[in-house]
């Protein structure tokens, strides 16, 4: 099977652009070459998802304010990938960051592209492990963040309640796969 061509950018306006993303939008030919305009965000980085397990087998999540919704979600730790930097380093830092917890090993479970028709930005789910508790933490000026400690069917049950962070259940599908992918029943 072959694919048809893709389509050429015919004009592209920037209409607002900040440190996190810019929303762009398209000119381009649709299938039947008629103009058709395309609105994208483009995100300026990727980000992580951390998913951190602790030796008995429970998770370390966040309930985390949400403006867009007005509330609080219960999330893994995630955050924005610098420039350069290597996502599963970017996990580690975010966990300790945002939780306290530091890893002693971290491995990428997943990458996927998180809304592709609408927003240009990965994510990179990662797996925290031997992780210790430490009392410092640096959150950003608008990071309001409490840390909770969850068995993985008390986060699948989170995870079952509208509204549901994409960064709970994402990260919850990528644990499960690895563990079977890995012959991992236990923990």
């Amino acid at each position: 099977m072959s694919l048809p061509p893709i389509p050429p950018v015919l004009a592209r306006r920037e209409r607002l652009s900040n440190r996190f993303f810019t929303l762009a939008e398209e000119d381009l030919p649709d299938k039947n070459g008629k103009p058709y305009t395309y609105f994208q965000v483009e995100s300026k980085w990727d980000a992580v998802i951390v998913v951190p397990v602790l030796p008995d087998g429970r998770l370390v999540l966040e309930k985390i304010y949400r403006h867009p919704y007005r509330q609080w979600l219960t999330e893994f730790p995630a955050g924005g990938i610098e420039p350069g930097e290597d996502p599963v380093a970017a996990g580690a830092r975010e966990l300790h960051e945002e939780t306290g917890y530091r890893a002693t090993r971290c491995t990428l479970l997943h990458h996927i592209e998180a809304m592709p028709g609408l927003l240009h930005m990965g994510l990179h789910v990662v797996l925290a492990e031997g992780l210790t508790a430490t009392a410092d933490r640096h959150l950003d000026a608008m990071e309001m963040i409490e840390v909770e400690v969850l068995t993985r069917e008390e986060a699948w049950a989170r995870a079952g309640q509208a509204p549901a962070s994409m960064f709970l259940t994402l990260g919850l599908l990528a644990l499960e796969r690895w563990r079977n992918s890995s012959g991992t029943t236990g923990r």
